[in-house]
C-alpha cells in the first residue's frame, strides 16, 4: 500500500482502500467485490483502455461522443485497438452520435470501424461516453470528454451489469450504419449506382433502365434492393423520395 494510503471498515460492506487514483474498494465477497478507480491524466486514459482491450475475452461495448478524435491519429490509434479486439473474436459494438456521418473523415472512419468487424450504430444523441467491458468493468469520463475529465473505471460486476443495461438500452434504438442515409458524406455510390439512381428519378422504368445501361432487369432491381436497405426505405418511393433530398444532383 502507498504511504499516503487509507484503510478502513465500511459497515455492512467490507473493506474499503483509498490511495491515489482509487476512489472506493469494498468486498463483502468475492462475488460481489467493487473496486473504482480514477484516473486524470490522459496517458493513463490510454494505458488503462489498452490494459482492457488487450485483457477482454467476449465483449466490448461503447457508446462514444467522439469528444476524443482530435485528427487522423486519435482515429488511427481508435480503429487499431476495435480492429484488434474484433480479430481476437471479441464481440464489439459501438454507438456514435449521427451528426459524425456529416463530417467527412469521421464518416469515413466509422465505414473502417465497421469493415473491420465492428457493429456500428448511430443515435441523434450520445449523452457522455461509456464502454463496458466483459460486463465485468465499464469505464466513463467524469465529465465533457472534450474537457479534460479524469476516467472512472469500475470493476466488479455489481455496478458494471447496471451500466451494461444502460447499453443496452441505447443501441436497441441506435439505428445501424447500414441502415443509415447514403448521402455524399456517408457512402460513395458506385458508377453503375449513380447511372441507376439518375434514371430511376427521372421516372424510368427497371426494363427502360436495363436497356438503357445494358444490364438485365433483375440486375437493376438487386441495385435497387441495395439501395433500399442502404437508406432504410421500405419502398421504391420512399427510396427516391429520400435520395431527392440527400443526394447532390451533381454526384451522379
Amino acid at each position: 500500500m502507498q504511504p499516503d494510503a487509507r484503510a478502513g471498515k465500511v459497515p455492512g460492506a467490507g473493506w474499503f482502500c483509498r490511495v491515489p487514483g482509487a476512489v472506493f474498494e469494498a468486498e463483502p465477497g468475492a462475488a460481489a467485490r467493487l473496486v473504482v478507480e480514477q484516473y486524470p491524466l490522459p496517458q493513463e486514459h490510454e494505458q488503462v483502455l489498452r490494459e482492457l482491450t488487450d485483457g477482454v475475452r467476449e465483449s466490448a461495448d461503447a457508446l462514444r461522443q467522439g469528444g476524443e478524435w482530435t485528427g487522423a491519429a486519435g482515429l488511427e490509434a481508435a480503429l487499431a485497438l476495435d480492429a484488434g479486439m474484433a480479430r481476437r473474436g471479441v464481440r464489439v459494438r459501438a454507438v456514435y452520435p449521427r451528426a459524425l456521418l456529416f463530417v467527412p473523415l469521421h464518416a469515413a472512419h466509422l465505414r473502417r470501424v465497421s469493415d473491420a468487424g465492428v457493429s456500428v450504430r448511430v443515435l441523434d444523441h450520445v449523452p457522455h461516453d461509456l464502454l463496458v467491458f466483459d460486463r465485468q468493468t465499464a469505464c466513463l469520463t467524469a465529465g465533457p470528454a472534450t474537457g479534460g475529465a479524469p476516467l472512472v473505471r469500475v470493476k466488479g460486476t455489481l455496478l458494471a451489469a447496471s451500466f451494461a443495461a444502460i447499453y443496452e438500452s441505447y443501441w436497441q434504438r441506435a439505428t445501424p450504419l447500414s441502415r443509415t442515409s447514403a448521402g455524399p458524406h456517408h457512402t460513395q455510390l458506385g458508377p453503375r449506382e449513380k447511372a441507376v439512381i439518375r434514371l430511376m428519378t427521372n421516372g424510368y422504368s427497371d426494363d427502360r433502365i436495363a436497356r438503357k445501361l445494358g444490364i438485365t432487369a433483375p440486375d437493376v432491381q438487386s441495385v435497387v434492393t441495395a439501395l433500399m436497405e442502404r437508406l432504410g426505405a421500405g419502398s421504391r418511393f420512399e427510396a427516391g423520395y429520400k435520395l431527392a433530398r440527400e443526394v447532390d444532383p451533381r454526384d451522379l
